[in-house]
């Protein structure tokens, strides 16, 4: 018996089994749920997140490669020829999706011949675009040698994830604007 300050009580140890360090195999399943839970319920946020990072790249290479033909035209004082392509070196292809080329038609044949390419890009993901399909040739003064507007439109090409489709439109003016699309 221990007795303190007019108190006593009795005195003994008592060893815990509840004082041992870690977690039980129930606290860590319990946890293991609850972060596959969270992890289900975000994961479709994060594909949709990354589907529209890519049509958001896409749309800004192919917008980069529109101003550089656009500048490199003012700048050069030659037309300067930017057009689809999915080989990197003709402008066969219709569609913005794989890739784009430009070029400085020298001998104005309207073929991107090897000495004549000044960027290649090829786009990688999965893209869909539809629209104009074809050559746009900027001349010195910055306009452009078509007739009216082209419209190229970017979507992400899985249809179960839902991600925001983006539309270039180049005036024959030459200039160059991205909008919010609502189909491809």
């Amino acid at each position: 018996m221990v007795c303190q300050k007019g108190f006593c009580f009795k005195h003994r140890l008592v060893q815990s089994h509840l004082s041992a360090n870690g977690f039980t195999i129930v606290e860590f399943v319990i946890a293991l749920l609850i972060g596959a839970i969270t992890l289900t319920l975000a994961l479709p946020s994060l594909l949709a997140l990354s589907a529209s990072n890519q049509v958001i790249a896409a749309n800004n290479s192919i917008i980069s490669g529109l101003n550089m033909a656009r500048n490199q035209a003012i700048m050069s004082g030659d037309d300067i020829t930017i057009c689809p392509s999915n080989d990197g070196a003709s402008c066969l292809d219709r569609s913005w999706d794989k890739g784009w080329i430009v070029f400085n038609d020298k001998d104005s044949d309207s073929v991107a011949d090897a000495a004549e390419i000044l960027r290649v890009i090829d786009i990688d993901g999965k893209i869909a675009s539809s629209g104009y399909g074809q050559q746009i040739v900027f001349r010195s003064n910055g306009t452009t040698t078509m007739g009216s507007s082209a419209i190229i439109t970017n979507c992400y090409s899985n249809s179960g994830i839902s991600a925001k489709c983006l539309d270039i439109n180049v005036n024959r003016f030459g200039m160059i604007e991205s909008t919010t699309s609502t189909v491809l």
